[in-house]
C-alpha cells in the first residue's frame, strides 16, 4: 500500500484494535444519530469501495471520463481539501457511504482487517490507473470533480484523518475507563528500624 494511505491506516488501527464488539456498537451519549466506532469505519470502507468502483469502470472502458474540467466550486474545494488538508465540518456524507443499520457486529481487530483490505484493493486500482492513464485525471469525485491518482490518495488521507479525530472522540466517550490504582501509605508498610551505627573499637 502507498505510504500516504498506510500512515492513515496505521493511525486508525491503533485507535480501534483493542476494542471489543460491544464497544464498537455504542453511540456517544446513547444517541443513535451519532455514529459508533463501527459506523465510522464502515463509512470509510464504503468510500474506498465507491472510489474502487469508479476506477474499475474507467479501466474496463479503457478510457478516461469525457468530463475532465473543473467548476469554480470544485477548484476551490480541491484547493481547500487537497492543498491545505482541511475538510469542512458538518458536510453530510454521500448516500453511498452511509453505514447500514443492520450489520454484523465486529470488534476492533476485525474492523482494522476490513479497513486495510478495502484500502489495499482501492490502492491497487489506483496503481493500475496510474500505469494506464499516467498523470491524467482518472476519475470524477462527486464534489471535487475529476482527480489524478495522487489527488485521490490525498483525498482519502485527509478524509481518513478527519474521521480519525471523530473516532478518538467517540472512543473517549464509549470505551470503559481504566480503574485508577490507589496507593495508600497507611498500614501498607512498616517503618524499618535501622540499628544505630556503632563505631569500631
Amino acid at each position: 500500500m502507498h505510504a500516504v494511505l498506510e500512515r492513515v491506516a496505521c493511525q486508525i488501527a491503533n485507535e480501534v484494535r483493542g476494542l471489543d464488539a460491544e464497544t464498537t456498537q455504542l453511540h456517544p451519549g446513547g444517541l443513535a444519530y451519532k455514529w459508533s466506532v463501527q459506523e465510522v469505519v464502515e463509512h470509510l470502507v464504503l468510500g474506498y469501495r465507491l472510489t474502487a468502483n469508479n476506477l474499475e469502470t474507467r479501466l474496463k472502458k479503457g478510457r478516461l471520463s469525457r468530463k475532465r474540467t473543473r467548476t469554480g466550486l470544485q477548484w476551490s474545494l480541491q484547493l481547500m481539501i487537497l492543498s491545505f488538508g482541511y475538510l469542512p465540518q458538518g458536510v453530510p456524507a454521500l448516500d453511498e457511504t452511509m453505514p447500514a443499520p443492520a450489520r454484523l457486529a465486529m470488534d476492533g481487530q476485525q474492523l482494522e482487517d476490513l479497513l486495510r483490505r478495502e484500502m489495499t484493493a482501492m490502492d491497487a486500482l489506483l496503481d493500475s490507473c496510474r500505469h494506464k492513464f499516467g498523470i491524467e485525471r482518472v476519475a470524477t469525485h462527486p464534489w471535487l470533480g475529476p482527480l489524478r491518482v495522487d489527488q485521490w490518495r490525498r483525498f482519502h488521507a485527509v478524509h481518513g484523518l478527519h474521521h480519525l479525530t471523530q473516532l478518538q472522540s467517540v472512543i473517549a466517550q464509549v470505551a470503559a475507563k481504566p480503574v485508577p490504582v490507589r496507593t495508600s501509605s497507611s498500614g501498607s508498610t512498616k517503618k524499618l528500624r535501622i540499628p544505630a551505627h556503632r563505631p569500631l573499637a
